[in-house]
């Protein structure tokens, strides 16, 4: 089947990169899987070996549902539907996901899993790697408002790379696994939309300090010495505080 560029599309053929992948969610036949974008279907195969309980395949490309169909049949369940907008919550309790996210789609599709993160036990996901350093970086460049807030509710952990000769056809950059694994911590929604409203206004500019970005008319004298630094010297349990302190 042709690979369709519009949807980010390389597939994994290397066994042994797919065998690793999937040893790296410790899967045992209680076990409920997700896996987003399963294409041609070879980590799905590899994930069926292992035995899960249940396994749901997220796919938008109806031709690659219909090859699924075909290969898979009654071994696990298809969605077809685009993975940045399905309700993972639908999903009945925790699953363990696995993806080799589309490139132009996979901070997106991270970030709708943040909006259903009680279904999510675990994940490990393939995505560039200039993208994992970005979402486990904690300050300095790469850092920006996403891993600030996916940093709070996810341990994020990069696991190992993989080259370009690994995929059918060849990104012309390396990839990463990475691991991302639920914290002890969350929010209301309304709080999670607020201060993630916060975080795009914290690194809008990142050259210039938070006072600048965040445009306030006064705050509080406790916290003006962070108020001169720029977002991105400041970890994510900083400017939660600093958020909180401003929006009480």
């Amino acid at each position: 089947m042709r690979l369709k560029k519009s949807l980010g599309q390389h597939f994994l053929r290397d066994k042994n990169i797919i065998k690793k992948i999937v040893d790296a969610g410790d899967l045992n036949h209680l076990d409920k899987v997700v896996e987003i974008g399963a294409g041609g279907g070879a980590l799905t195969e590899e994930i069926i070996s292992k035995n899960p309980k249940e396994l749901v395949v997220v796919e938008i490309d109806k031709d690659w549902v219909k090859h699924l169909e075909n290969k898979f049949g009654e071994r696990i369940k298809i969605i077809k539907t685009d993975a940045t907008k399905f309700d993972f919550s639908s999903l009945d309790g925790k699953f363990k996901y696995f993806g080799n996210l589309p490139y132009n789609v996979s901070t997106a599709i991270l970030r709708n899993l943040l909006d259903h993160r009680g279904s999510v036990e675990r994940g490990i996901f393939m995505v560039q790697k200039e993208v994992a350093s970005r979402l486990s970086a904690r300050k300095g460049k790469e850092y920006g408002y996403l891993p600030a807030l996916l940093s709070l509710f996810f341990e994020i952990k990069k696991l190992f790379d993989v080259p370009p000769k690994a995929f059918t056809p060849p990104p012309k950059v390396m990839s990463t696994v990475f691991m991302m694994a639920p914290k002890e911590f969350d929010m209301e929604e309304k709080e999670l939309i607020e201060f993630e409203s916060f975080l795009k206004r914290a690194f809008s500019q990142r050259r210039k300090k938070l006072k600048s970005n965040l445009k306030l008319k006064s705050y509080p004298e406790e916290i003006s010495k962070y108020m001169e630094k720029r977002a991105e010297e400041l970890p994510p349990e900083k400017l939660l505080e600093l958020f909180r302190v401003i929006k009480d």
